[in-house]
């Protein structure tokens, strides 16, 4: 029987078929490993605040920023001390929203607010929070209207909006009306810091 002949054409078509698989192995190798290890997201950075329970465990005590976090931080340490029902502030504030989730953690565990030092901004939203409220002869509570920085823009966040909510806190805690309607022409700076008779005289401090 006569040998075949060769197809030289359909060898070459082969040959080339093998030697381009090859290439898109390596091409593949070489890609995968040229990816990227994978990322990790940089861990959040520290609370700037600081909330403890006072060395005659009588009370928490909160200093620094109104910060993320803070509520649940909050709500924690409630949870842990059920018979502690005081809270002493010294903050210049910070997130509002934050400051909102404190006072419902306070106004659902009847804890009362104190204000040894300087409160303004959003403290001052958590001061009113408390079931009883109360100030020093040093204490300072500083009220200011919500605006956004020059340059903001945070999409559906008004302003005005977010004010009227926490008018809403301060009139739910019995202060007085001409006093919330004083809260809401104010400037956003300077900050206004009305005086212990004024405070008490509106409601905002209950205790002496």
């Amino acid at each position: 029987m006569q040998d075949r002949p060769v197809d030289i054409y359909a060898l070459r078509a082969l040959l080339a078929l093998a030697i381009g698989g090859l290439s898109i192995v390596g091409v593949g190798i070489a890609r995968t490993e040229a990816l990227p290890e994978t990322y990790h997201l940089p861990p959040p950075p520290p609370p700037q605040y600081d909330l403890t329970i006072s060395d005659d465990g009588q009370a928490f005590e909160f200093s620094g920023r109104v910060d993320f976090g803070l509520t649940e931080a909050l709500r924690g340490l409630v949870a842990s001390n059920p018979k502690i029902k005081r809270i002493t502030l010294e903050s210049k504030g910070g997130y509002i929203a934050e400051a909102r989730g404190v006072v419902t953690v306070l106004r659902s565990n009847e804890i009362a607010t104190h204000v040894h030092g300087y409160c303004a901004s959003a403290c001052a939203l958590i001061c009113a929070g408390g079931a009883m409220r109360s100030l020093s002869s040093e204490g300072q509570i500083g009220f200011h209207r919500y605006a956004l920085g020059h340059g903001q823009n945070f999409g559906m966040i008004d302003p005005e909006v977010e004010m009227q909510r926490d008018l809403a806190i301060y009139r739910a805690q019995s202060v007085d009306e001409q006093f919330v309607q004083r809260l809401a022409t104010l400037p956003k700076t300077p900050m206004w810091y009305p005086d212990h008779a004024k405070l008490r005289a509106v409601g905002l401090v209950t205790l002496p």
